[in-house]
């Protein structure tokens, strides 16, 4: 049997669902459409530092920082955010954290490469943010692992 076959009988046994919510989709690792109305993606003006979507419209080359950057200085240069940390962006994270959720790794390692192709240069490096061990051994598994290794691969930085 081929791995389409194989694949169609799986989609048939187990139809393809929205991460979210869990109503049909139409293909794997996706959200339904009241789900992808739901999440805010950032768009528009974001801090250059963090990400925050920021009031207003300019040029995404100008270097705008919010005043949280400005006053405590983040140890990092630059940052994006793929999506807003409210509702069902919130809840899509807390799952991946404590919900064993690993389904949601590859949409948002995809999110992820969206938001990220303006830092992305040839040979670098995406690692995770470390662990703690007592965390690690709650949660038995490293999301940021998940996600950094699934995002490298989508930006094909393996």
């Amino acid at each position: 049997m081929g791995w389409g076959k194989l694949q169609t009988a799986l989609d048939i046994i187990y139809p393809p669902r929205c991460v979210a919510c869990g109503g049909h989709v139409e293909s794997d690792y996706g959200l339904c459409g009241t789900c992808w109305r739901q999440v805010h993606f950032m768009r528009g003006t974001g801090c250059w530092t963090c990400g925050l979507s920021l009031p207003g419209y300019l040029d995404v080359s100008e270097q705008v920082i919010c005043d949280s950057c400005l006053s405590l200085g983040p140890p990092w240069r630059r940052g994006v955010a793929a999506l807003a940390y409210d509702e069902t962006g919130r809840s899509l994270v807390l799952a991946l954290k404590h919900g064993d959720r690993h389904d949601i790794v590859r949409p948002a390692a995809d999110w992820m490469a969206q938001a990220s192709r303006v830092l992305v240069q040839p040979n670098m490096l995406v690692a995770p943010v470390p662990l703690h061990w007592t965390r690690l051994f709650r949660r038995r598994y490293n999301q940021a692992a998940l996600l950094s290794a699934a995002l490298a691969k989508r930006l094909d930085l393996s």
